[in-house]
């Protein structure tokens, strides 16, 4: 193996652990963003379901316990 080969492959190398590292940044980012739009979901459900109780009144809130 001359030098080039082996300066080629030590780059090569070097590129795909630093592509494999942005994807796991990403993945890792998209996971947490995820999660956010989960809990800002559930966040809306519950005020939506505030809102509706509190329109409809004490019967609302029994049928809907029930």
């Amino acid at each position: 193996m001359t030098f080039q080969t082996k300066a080629a492959a030590v780059g090569d190398t070097a590129s795909r652990l630093s592509f494999n590292a942005q994807q796991e940044a990403i993945t890792k980012e998209g996971e947490a963003d995820m999660l956010e739009a989960a809990k800002l979901q559930n966040e809306l459900n519950r005020t939506n379901m505030f809102a509706k109780l509190m329109e409809a009144g004490p019967k609302a809130a029994k049928d809907l316990i029930s």
